[in-house]
């Protein structure tokens, strides 16, 4: 059966999100446009279509001549998502302390249990599907759809400067400093207090804009670019 046009498109724009946010295609880079055509089997339509999705959500940049660039990681963005994200999810986190049922706060509890027993195992991987979900379960229970994808299109952009760091000492102490974060956050959940939540989503972005700022002057080597004043 032969696939559909709209889910084909689907496929390539998944596909190429997936490795501009791990890293596949690291930032500065110029992505190929006969070399994905020919791998995914389409004609320069369903490519420049998908090329578009991903442009609004900014994890590229078709620039005329040039052809598509994949963002460098630059001070001001760091800034602009992080605090936007912040903003965003302190929103979330208050409409979904109003509005969470009994079977989110039963997940939201599993999740975190889960993320506080990686402490001292240094699971990456684990923690970063953890904290994904953690978070999934507070935007689903906020139930605005528009503020959800804003949300969703935030974490792909902290997800893309997560998967840039090298340092592993600083994932784990990024870790170790999440771990703390989730479990007051969860607390402030069960324990009825609203302000608290707030406060603990602010905490918890504050301390990754301060640290990866830190480590961004520290130097990303070619892909990091200087903010320009």
């Amino acid at each position: 059966m032969k696939e559909k046009p709209k889910n084909r498109r689907s496929k390539v724009y998944e596909e190429l999100k997936k490795r501009i946010i791990f890293g596949r295609y690291k930032p500065g880079s110029t992505l190929d446009e006969k070399r994905i055509c020919q791998e995914f089997r389409i004609s320069r339509t369903p490519y420049r279509e998908a090329l578009m999705r991903l442009e609004a959500e900014g994890l590229v940049m078709i620039k005329p001549k040039t052809g598509v660039v994949v963002p460098p990681i630059d001070l001001n963005s760091l800034k602009d998502v992080f605090e936007m994200r912040t903003v965003l999810e302190a929103v979330a986190a208050r409409m979904a302390f109003k509005r969470i049922q009994p079977h989110q706060l039963d997940a939201l509890k599993k999740v975190a249990h889960q993320i506080r027993s990686l402490s001292e195992k240094e699971e990456i991987f684990s923690y970063l599907e953890l904290d994904a979900q953690f978070h999934a379960i507070i935007h689903n229970a906020q139930g605005n759809q528009v503020l959800k994808e804003n949300l969703d299109t935030l974490y792909n952009q902290c997800m893309r400067l997560w998967n840039s760091i090298e340092d592993q000492e600083l994932i784990q102490r990024l870790i170790v400093s999440s771990v703390r974060d989730i479990a007051k956050i969860y607390d402030a959940f069960v324990a009825g207090d609203a302000a608290g939540v707030e406060r603990g989503i602010k905490q918890h972005f504050a301390t990754y804009l301060h640290t990866l700022i830190a480590h961004l002057i520290g130097g990303l080597g070619d892909e990091f670019v200087p903010s320009q004043e």
